[in-house]
């Protein structure tokens, strides 16, 4: 796995984002250790972080950005099994299991990253049972996402997931501004569709005043809106 230019150092215990990840269940003296031994890096979009079949060699912690997780089909074309953005952590799956990669990460915009070594990592699993058990936490949550991402692709209409998806992303970013910053070929490989379907239904909900568009950022304008859409199945 080959790393891109690497960024000056993020200080763990003044991170922005800490409190919006995992790594919040660790101790102060966790944090200081995490901070001296892990490298940070900048990946341009498109960029490969891991993939699929490699041997994970630490725990990746997103600072800016969003990083796509993916399965490669038949003729290379990605399946995007989840979005992660910033305070997420990724890579925790195989590490825990001790196995390689089932899956490829990469980045869906520009994105800053951080990478604590598999060592460090097993270290604090071992010692601090909270951050250990929200860590199998995320791994459920995870799973139950997967599941019903699964159902609604077999039964939901397009609209729908294009909206829920909207909503799921928008969410996560951890702010009020109600964004996300995604292509449309990353936002159809998300909801399983093509991307001439995922560019007509955004214009569509941009006829119907429920978002706005401004290249690859999508504003939410009515969630309230997007929540109805996202419930209706066929």
């Amino acid at each position: 796995m080959a790393f891109s230019n690497v960024t000056g150092d993020i200080l763990c215990e003044r991170c922005r984002i800490r409190q919006q990840s995992l790594l919040r269940f660790c101790t102060i003296t966790e944090i200081n250790s995490i901070s001296v031994s892990k490298s940070c890096n900048t990946y341009k979009r498109g960029q490969e972080i891991f993939h699929e079949g490699s041997l994970p060699l630490g725990l990746f912690c997103i600072n800016s950005g969003s990083i796509k997780i993916v399965k490669y089909a038949s003729g290379g074309k990605e399946q995007i099994i989840r979005i992660a953005t910033a305070g997420e952590l990724v890579g925790y799956r195989s590490l825990i299991t001790r196995k390689r990669y089932t899956t490829s990460a990469i980045a869906a915009e520009d994105s800053k990253v951080c990478i604590i070594p598999k060592d460090e990592f097993y270290k604090i699993i071992q010692t601090n049972q909270v951050f250990y058990q929200a860590i199998l936490n995320a791994l459920v949550e995870n799973l139950e996402k997967a599941e019903a991402k699964i159902a609604d692709v077999a039964y939901k209409p397009v609209r729908g997931r294009i909206a829920e998806a909207l909503l799921m992303l928008a969410r996560s970013n951890g702010d009020d501004k109600w964004s996300v910053t995604l292509t449309r070929e990353d936002l159809a490989g998300f909801v399983g569709t093509v991307k001439e379907t995922a560019i007509r239904t955004l214009s569509e909900f941009r006829d119907e005043k429920l978002i706005q568009i401004d290249k690859r950022t999508i504003r939410i304008l009515n969630p309230e809106g997007l929540e109805r859409m996202s419930n209706l199945y066929d």
